[in-house]
């Protein structure tokens, strides 16, 4: 072997003889992909549609004034934290199969477009077959939480709670109670044990927010780009 020639087989990004099958792992992993992305959008979906019909109940079904009618909102917000929760389950999945596929992207598409590139390229081959061997998680069951939250559920749970509190004062001014009072279902459950586990849930919310605010999340996630940055030419 020459000297030249070693210094080609040095600069090489990866072996030719195996593009092909990488070809169709990179195939596989979008596949896989995609499939956790529709399961996400399905679980959001639901979770829509528990909240239309928490509104639709809430304001059509019941006659206006009856009291108590505004727990069918509390009742509903539980239900779409359990969506959340089984969402952010898929997250994690998903999340795997995205990182493999930015990984190949990365490394492997980036210097096919531009071969002059300069990449930094460390142990992503050595990365990616130790996760083969034995897959994990790349992103904490609290921090998916925190992403789905953010993304999409944050707009549902504020809606429900608009909601409430929509309902609530439309009992008190047609009953003549105050808002306290008409937050009450019947006279089984006072207003304030109402009131409180939603400060409660509330709190617990802007906590997983907060806490995770740092946190890069999924591995390749989409991001803002620079301002000033170059517009992508059409």
């Amino acid at each position: 072997m020459t000297e030249s020639s070693g210094k080609k087989e040095a600069k090489e990004r990866f072996p030719s003889d195996y593009l092909q099958v990488l070809t169709h792992f990179y195939r596989g992993e979008v596949q896989r992909e995609t499939e956790w992305r529709r399961r996400l959008d399905l679980t959001t979906n639901w979770a829509i549609i528990t909240t239309m019909a928490a509104f639709s109940w809430t304001f059509s079904s019941w006659d206006v004034g009856t009291p108590g009618s505004h727990v069918i909102l509390i009742f509903a917000s539980f239900l779409v934290f359990l969506l959340m929760c089984i969402e952010a389950r898929r997250y994690r999945y998903y999340d795997i199969w995205h990182t493999r596929v930015r990984m190949l992207e990365v490394h492997i598409l980036v210097p096919a477009l531009n071969p002059t590139m300069e990449l930094l390229e460390g142990n992503w081959r050595q990365v990616l077959s130790e996760d083969l061997l034995m897959p994990s998680y790349k992103i904490s069951f609290h921090e998916a939480l925190a992403q789905r939250l953010r993304a999409n559920y944050i707009w549902l749970f504020l809606g429900l709670f608009g909601g409430w509190v929509l309902r609530v004062f439309i009992d008190s001014s047609l009953s003549g109670a105050s808002f306290f009072e008409a937050c009450a279902y019947g006279k089984a459950i006072p207003g304030f044990w109402v009131i409180l586990p939603q400060v409660l849930f509330f709190l617990y919310l802007a906590f997983v927010v907060l806490s995770t605010w740092k946190v890069r999340g999924v591995t390749g996630e989409i991001r803002r780009r620079d301002p000033n940055a170059r517009k992508w030419p059409i």
